[in-house]
């Protein structure tokens, strides 16, 4: 059997291979000693970094803590999230924004007012308790601030999230929902070439509109076999590599992006080859782009930032028609309970008047003799007429027990079992009809269409579509888009003659160039278009009716005052009437002309010319009510400023027409 004996020339082969290997071994120790002092330089320069970072008091509890909390008291409505300031404070952005906790209880106002177990009453007094303390206004003020976040966001240039009420078209968004304005900031390479030259370095569009910053660090040890020794002049190649990569990049409403970035490697390995080991390699870039078709201009990128501004607009109208409903509802439950005071008047006045009758006819009995038969039943009667005017006042009572709760659950934010407790009272009078309460019909026109908050929204849906049209005729053009790029270079054994390289402008590299894209067809642009245009037609309508409902509502308000008014003046003609009447017949009744039945006949046409007159004045008022509320002139009718109310602080209450006297 044949054995295979090493001949003298594989000897030598691999004496050969074993010293070239002792060798890059050798090299390789040398170069990994280089490379950890560098890396002990390079982690020195990263400790001073993070010492820097600590003594800046940068909040790394933030990430593994819950938000941050504030001490300040205040209602989230009174802050404006729509401009966050980062300095000084730099990393805030990086945090959970502060919003303060919800109030649950009353305002110091309520407490304020009960005196005694009494809480006395005014009409600027329930105004003012309602803009602080009612639920339905507290919780339409949340969709203030949250519009504003709408704002900040599109000033990011994100897309809007919509507030409530108001409808978003979808053709705002190109791709998917929620898409914001541009994309994001690269500066690739074209053609052949590399990080040194000879490559094309085109600049993408860069998203709006807040400014981006990139670093990247990364190291690595590898160890490679190789098949040839021509290119390294070894067979295994060890190389250790750090790289490290910053780029700025921001996005403007024009449709322009500007970018700088900086890429450093340090490369050291075992290659014979190389002119230097270890290798600095650094470039400086700056980059531009423009649109100049799709996406050119302010007005094609700035969709989403007027459609937040016409939408913090309609979250404020809709704030104003909830305190105008609100308001109105109170203000309404107070003249309530007004005019449920005056009928307690009413039956009390005419439980007296009965008493009165009883009280004569006993004395009449007593002073009659047994056998004339007319005496006990006028003393029944009279007793019986007493017990009807005594269910009267019970009734009258009871109604304004039930419509005093329902004041308290609107003027309160905690209603509790001490404020049930409570007796209201009112302090004001039903208001009187005066000549300058309702102007002629076309001024009140002028009014609904100059201030009702629905035609506000209906002009901002209008606004809101014609940003969408325009956004939708900006999206049918082809992508047009110029770019240009200026690259600097180094390379040298040594960081600082490559930086030197760089700063010197000893290797440029200019690049500029031009791409178009045009869709054929263009289908899902067209159908965009087309909606947008028949969303705008669907708004017209709705505008015009919104501005019919205004003249229905103004038309029939003022008939309901003009109506008010005259049954008013009837009931007190009428009132006047029964207690003259009544004076006749008791007049009559003590001089033997009348009898006891006639009296009492008397007493109840005053009891219901009475009551008619309560009734009519409390109508009166409410439609006085009405007719602010369909004119949308509530507010300024009553002094209410809501740029001053939004944060659920009421600090001064005007005089309401109607009152006694100014609140103090």
């Amino acid at each position: 059997m044949c054995r295979n004996v090493p001949s003298a020339k594989s000897k030598e082969i691999e004496e050969h291979l074993l010293r070239s290997s002792a060798r890059a071994q050798k090299r390789t120790f040398q170069n990994a000693q280089r490379e950890v002092k560098m890396g002990s330089r390079t982690t020195s320069y990263w400790q001073l970094a993070l010492l820097a970072c600590l003594l800046s008091g940068f909040p790394f509890s933030t990430l593994c803590q819950q938000p941050r909390q504030s001490p300040v008291t205040t209602e989230a409505p009174r802050i404006d999230f729509s401009s966050p300031r980062a300095f000084p404070h730099l990393f805030a952005p990086y945090s959970m924004p502060f919003v303060p906790a919800t109030r649950l209880d009353n305002s110091e106002r309520l407490d304020g007012l009960i005196v005694d177990g009494k809480l006395r009453l005014t009409v600027d007094d329930v105004i003012a308790l309602t803009l602080e303390n009612n639920l339905q206004i507290a919780v339409a003020r949340f969709d203030l601030p949250i519009a504003q976040t709408d704002l900040l966001r599109a000033k990011g240039g994100g897309a809007t999230r919509g507030v409530a009420g108001s409808p978003q078209s979808t053709t705002l968004f190109s791709g998917s929902l929620g898409g914001g304005v541009g994309g994001n900031a690269t500066v690739g390479d074209v053609g052949a070439g590399g990080l040194l030259g000879g490559a094309i370095n085109a600049v993408r569009p860069s998203r709006c509109c807040d400014p981006d910053l990139f670093v990247s660090y990364g190291w690595s040890n590898a160890i490679t076999p190789l098949n040839y020794t021509v290119v390294s002049g070894v067979r295994i190649d060890t190389s250790h590599q750090t790289a490290v990569s910053a780029a700025f990049s921001q996005g403007f409403l024009t449709g322009t992006g500007i970018s700088v970035s900086e890429a450093s490697t340090i490369l050291s390995s075992n290659t014979t080859t190389g002119i230097y080991n270890p290798e600095f390699v650094s470039s400086l870039s700056a980059g531009f782009s423009q649109h100049l078709l799709k996406g050119f201009g302010v007005r094609a990128n700035s969709r989403f930032l007027r459609i937040a501004r016409n939408d913090t607009k309609y979250s404020m109208s809709v704030f104003r028609q909830n305190v105008m409903s609100e308001v109105a509802n109170a203000i309404t439950t107070y003249y309530g309970l007004l005019s449920d005071q005056e009928s307690i008047l009413v039956a009390q006045q005419g439980l007296d008047y009965a008493q009165k009758l009883l009280a004569d006819n006993h004395d009449a009995a007593n002073n009659q003799p047994a056998s004339q038969p007319g005496a006990p039943y006028d003393v029944l009667r009279s007793q019986e007429e007493v017990a009807l005017r005594q269910q009267d006042l019970i009734d009258a009572q009871s109604t304004f027990s039930q419509d005093a709760q329902t004041l308290k659950a609107t003027i309160s934010r905690s209603f509790s079992e001490q404020l049930a407790a409570v007796e209201i009272v009112p302090s004001d009078r039903l208001p009187e009809p005066h000549a300058g309460d309702v102007p002629p019909l076309a001024d009140a026109l002028r009014e609904a269409d100059a201030h009702r908050p629905e035609i506000e929204r209906a002009g901002l849906d209008l606004l809101n579509a014609q940003v969408a049209i325009q956004a939708t005729r900006n999206a049918l053009l082809p992508s047009l888009d110029v770019y240009a790029s200026y690259r600097l270079a180094g390379l040298d054994g040594a960081m600082r003659p490559t930086f030197a390289s760089i700063f010197e402008n000893n290797f440029p590299n200019l690049s500029y160039g031009v791409t178009l894209d045009v869709p054929f067809r263009n289908r899902s642009a067209q159908a965009d278009a087309a909606r947008a245009l028949l969303e705008q037609r669907r708004y017209q309508l709705k505008m015009q009716d919104a501005k019919n409902q205004a003249v229905w509502d103004v038309n029939k308000a003022v008939s309901a005052i003009t109506q008010a008014t005259d049954s008013l003046d009837a009931t007190l003609k009428l009132d006047k009437l029964a207690h003259l009447v009544l004076k006749l017949q008791q007049k009559k009744f003590t001089q033997g002309s009348a009898t006891a039945e006639d009296v009492i006949t008397e007493q109840q046409n005053l009891s219901i010319a009475e009551g008619h007159v309560v009734r009519a004045r409390a109508t009166y008022a409410k439609a006085l009510i009405q007719y602010e509320e369909a004119t949308g002139t509530l507010l300024d009718r009553h002094h209410i400023a809501l740029s001053t109310n939004v944060g659920g602080e009421v600090y001064g209450v005007s005089h309401t027409p109607g009152s006694l006297e100014p609140a103090k």
